[in-house]
Formats: C-alpha cells, structure tokens, sequence
C-alpha cells in the first residue's frame, strides 16, 4: 500500500517532489491551500487548451484520420505496484503518433528559465505516452507565459502553430523560442527519468521520509512556512 493509503500518485506530485517534497507532504496531511495565483493559473490553462469532449473510440478514430491531433487526454500507466495518473496540457499527434508533450507554465516572473519540477512533468508524461504505446521518445515542449488573463486570445492563437512548427522543423535541441506573449523551450526526451522516477517512488513506499529542499525563495512564498520545521530564513 502506497503512503497516506493512496491507490495511485499524479504526475503533478511526483513533479513536486522535485520542487520541495517536504511542501508536497505537509500539503497532504494539512490540506492543499488555494492561492490566488493559482487560480488565475487554473483559469489560464482552461480557457487556452478548452476543447471538444469525446470518447475513446470517436478520439481514436479523430487521431487516426488526421494528419495533426493536438488533444488533452488521460494518461495511466502500473510502474509495478504504483500506478501513476497524470493529464498533460496537450500532446500532438502526426499521422497517429504522439510527437510532443505540450506544458503551459503561468508566472509573473521566472519566464526565461525552466525549474527541474517542470522539466520532470514534461518528462514524465512523455515517458507515460512511451510505456502505452502512443509515441516514441516524443519532444517536450514547455511554454512559460505571463499569469495573465489577457493573453489567452493570444496563446490559443500561437501556441499550437508554434508547436507544430518547431516539432516538424529540424531545431537543434534543447531550444528556446521567444515569441510576444510567452516563451517555447523544446527539448528531447531525457531517459534518466526513470531514475528520478524511482527516486519519487521510494517515498509512495514509505521507503523513506520527505527530503526538504528549503531555500529563502521557495520558504518566503510557501503557504506552509508556518509549521514547517526546515524552512529557511532570509
């Protein structure tokens, strides 16, 4: 049995851990708290990658049958006794396989850099489309933009041309690409994933105890900072 009595993990905790797993475990047992950037952030991705609602068989028969696919669906996958659940923003599908992960990362500062949690995300899920079958190695593409309602006409307008753009296109990689509204980094899928998977994995299985990564950044903006015992001071 995993920690807490949980059945399955997310793809969005394991990326936590990488951030601060001792902040993961504290929202667990206290409860996870709502920030308003948060909730902009939430509004932010729902309006940019909002679509039509199918069933398995119409999306398969809908990736099939044309050349590009961009669609936000389920991914589960059993890492023996785990079973992780995890919905990207978006994968793009040509001719039937899953070429890219897509991740839209909101912030009101930050946009010139990529942290290790999101990169871990993006990766995860691309190692989740390999383990069902879908694609093959596919790219990770990670778009940071401004935590800004405004933009979204913007980025629904630019984000999936971009995308398509860049992954038929022979860009070295890792890339980056700066565009008005929001920032592109395109990278290759990294196999030490599995590695840091299992890492993550070790805490499910109460194999050890929640590592804290505290910095006077991270503590300053934790909604936990109150009883956490790690944090750190400026």
């Amino acid at each position: 049995m995993l920690r807490f009595g949980r059945s399955y993990i997310t793809v969005s905790e394991i990326a936590q851990q990488f951030f601060c797993e001792y902040k993961l475990h504290m929202a667990i047992i206290e409860g996870k708290v709502e920030t308003p950037s948060m909730e902009v952030g939430i509004v932010i991705h729902d309006e940019v990658f909002k679509g039509k609602s199918v069933d398995a068989t119409e999306f398969l028969n809908i990736v099939r049958n044309n050349p590009v696919v961009i669609a936000t669906l389920p991914l589960v996958v059993g890492i023996g006794d785990v079973v992780i659940v995890g919905i990207p923003d978006a994968v793009l599908f040509i001719n039937g396989i899953a070429k890219a992960v897509i991740e839209l990362k909101t912030s009101n500062k930050w946009l010139d850099r990529v942290f290790e949690n999101e990169n871990v995300q993006a990766q995860l899920y691309a190692y989740l489309i390999n383990k069902l079958g879908l694609g093959r190695d596919p790219l990770i593409v990670i778009i940071k933009s401004k935590r800004d309602p405004g933009v979204v006409p913007s980025l629904r307008k630019s984000i999936y041309s971009a995308v398509v753009d860049y992954v038929n296109s022979a860009v070295e990689l890792p890339a980056k690409v700066r565009f008005r509204d929001f920032t592109m980094y395109i990278d290759g899928f990294d196999r030490s994933i599995e590695a840091r998977l299992r890492w993550a994995i070790d805490y499910w299985l109460m194999r050890r105890d929640a590592q804290a990564t505290p910095s006077p950044g991270k503590c300053s903006v934790c909604e936990y900072r109150g009883n956490c015992p790690f944090k750190a001071l400026e």
